[in-house]
């Protein structure tokens, strides 16, 4: 690793491989950089729970000397960090003066922008490929997850892709973990508070040896070191919730890829589909 690697870099680079200590604090630097840029290291320890030498070795392992040099490369960044905590102080005031409307689509916006300029397209189209030799596919997700990981799964089904959606954990979800092989797709979702379930059931997938593609808002969340495909979204919102908007747009994205690699299948699942509804009345003429 060289010694001019960014600090980002460094961190996702070794992650998989590090503690649990200094996973926490790993997720601590890259979630925080405005608290670290002016903490000490027993401040920073403190925040999770581990000593001050843990902090110190954790520098080390990322190829720092030590705190002191860890937190320059951190301030380095501080008109990155200074940035966006300005753009949230000035939300509210904004809010009485401006347009809400305005605000939350500009928000929107910069997430999408955001999100595909931090897309590698070879792992998007690898995933696609992945995907469409599964033999079925399983979608995870909880709590505000949810709704996206619904839409997936739902969208995967009329393509003609066997695909459901687990969205609860316990009994129904170690149901479905049953059905996943080693040929199958595990897609797990999951934002901001992370689903023990949904990181439980991208370990099981990896133990069986199951290709797993994973949908988060951070390079070193749990599901993304379970996954063979991670993929990062921007999720900034104009008050206290997160935006899922980048995060349906990566699913469409996905949707798209898949209906043009396979077109005549798509088609032909979307005729039987559009075939049942009539037969059924389950739509209006």
């Amino acid at each position: 690793m060289g010694s001019a690697a960014p600090l980002e870099n460094r961190i996702t680079t070794v992650f998989p491989t590090l503690s649990h200590a200094h996973q926490k604090l790993a997720r601590l630097i890259l979630d925080n950089g405005l608290f670290v840029a002016f903490a000490s290291a027993a401040e920073l320890g403190k925040q999770v729970g581990v000593s001050n030498a843990t902090v110190v070795r954790f520098c080390q392992t990322l190829g720092y000397d030590g705190y002191p040099e860890l937190q320059a490369a951190v301030r380095a960044n501080l008109p990155t960090y200074v940035h966006k905590v300005q753009q949230i102080e000035r939300k509210s005031a904004r809010v009485r003066t401006e347009n809400l409307l305005q605000r939350v689509f500009e928000i929107d916006a910069q997430n999408l922008s955001d999100t595909l300029a931090a897309l590698d397209q070879a792992r998007f189209w690898a995933a696609t490929r992945a995907i469409t030799r599964a033999s079925d596919i399983l979608v995870v997700a909880g709590g505000l997850s949810a709704g996206p990981a619904l839409y997936l799964a739902h969208s995967l089904n009329v393509m003609g892709f066997d695909a459901r959606a687990a969205l609860n954990g316990g009994i129904p979800l170690t149901l479905e973990l049953t059905r996943v092989k080693a040929s199958s797709v595990l897609i797990g979702i999951s934002v901001w508070r992370y689903v023990a379930d949904t990181v439980a059931a991208m370990e099981h997938a990896r133990r069986i040896g199951a290709t797993r593609i994973a949908i988060s808002d951070s390079a070193v969340a749990p599901i993304a070191q379970h996954a063979a495909f991670a993929f990062q979204v921007a999720t900034n919102g104009a008050a206290h919730s997160l935006s899922l908007t980048s995060m349906l747009a990566l699913i469409n994205a996905f949707v798209a890829a898949l209906s043009f690699t396979r077109p005549k299948q798509t088609a032909r699942a979307l005729r039987k589909i559009d075939a049942a509804y009539r037969r059924g009345k389950l739509v209006l003429e």
